[in-house]
């Protein structure tokens, strides 16, 4: 029994553990939650075209032998299928999306699909598991720390281009932003995934250089992943304030300080490097120019 409870705690915990993590980092307007619920169901859903693409192109039970097909099997057949899935179902989904206000919905929404796909894959393995008695366990915790962070860590990276792209005027500049998403996706997804898939047919004494390969691209994909939530928070932080507090020109104004109703209304675009040395990016506070750390909540600004 406390076994049990253990696997089926290790199957739900990270994909909801990642999915707060990344919701709290949503200052400004966070998204309703029928429409997180909706693209965690379309996570789940996507899994099925996904499973059937890889099954056309790999057969039923895929079998890796060489370093030729786990590179082939990595990066081809799982990588751009799932990566590609995956966008395919957030982006008809949310492109027309009301709520999609400021770039860091992008991470929200493809992280919530990322993980609703990373969930139903997790109970397919460590259930398979179960059925067969080959350690469910053992491969609960190993997806636990690897394969359900990738996933969300993937959605991050797509998510981040999605925004972008979502708030581009020219339609070959929205195209290239999200195929550079689904790329920078599929390369780390891959690389993962080719580190796992040559655990099978490496020998021995190389196995620990295998691992330490798949645990690098985790941390490298992490800090990648950690670098644009930052950026996206400060776009989304002068999407945020330009739309909430319209700033009117000098020549908007008249002598006495009030609003000139003859003169045309004109907001101020700041670059979001500036615009963050004026509120905290994570609480959304006025702070001082030059201040170190917001008094309101703390948290550095450097």
């Amino acid at each position: 029994m406390p076994v049990t409870l253990a696997i089926l705690a290790l199957v739900f915990a990270p994909a909801a553990l990642l999915f707060y993590f990344f919701w709290v980092r949503d200052r400004w307007e966070r998204e309703p939650w029928p429409l997180l619920w909706a693209l965690i169901g379309l996570g789940c859903l996507s899994v099925i075209p996904a499973a059937i693409i890889e099954i056309a192109f790999s057969g039923l039970e895929f079998d890796v032998k060489t370093l030729g097909q786990a590179f082939t099997g990595a990066f081809l057949v799982a990588g751009l299928t799932e990566e590609t899935v995956k966008f395919v179902f957030v982006y008809l989904y949310t492109r027309r999306a009301r709520h999609f206000q400021e770039e860091y919905d992008g991470i929200m929404y493809t992280v919530a699909v990322g993980l609703g796909f990373a969930f139903l894959e997790n109970i397919l393995y460590v259930g398979s598991a179960l059925v067969t008695g080959q350690g469910s366990l053992e491969i609960a915790i190993a997806r636990a720390f690897t394969a359900v962070p990738s996933h969300a860590l993937d959605g991050v990276i797509m998510g981040y281009f999605l925004g972008r792209a979502h708030f581009m005027d020219d339609p070959a500049d929205k195209l290239k932003a999200n195929f550079q998403g689904i790329l920078y996706a599929v390369l780390f997804h891959g690389l993962y995934d080719f580190f796992a898939f040559t655990l099978f047919v490496i020998p021995e004494n190389m196995v620990g250089w295998c691992v330490a390969g798949l645990f690098w691209t985790l941390v490298v994909e992490w800090g990648t992943a950690h670098r644009l939530v930052r950026i996206a928070q400060e776009r989304s932080a002068t999407q945020h304030r330009i739309h909430a507090f319209p700033i009117l020109t000098a020549d908007a104004m008249t002598t006495s300080g009030e609003t000139d109703p003859s003169q045309p209304e004109v907001q101020i675009q700041f670059h979001p490097s500036t615009w963050s040395r004026r509120f905290c990016r994570f609480c959304g506070k006025p702070v001082e120019p030059n201040a170190q750390y917001c008094r309101n909540c703390g948290a550095s600004l450097a």
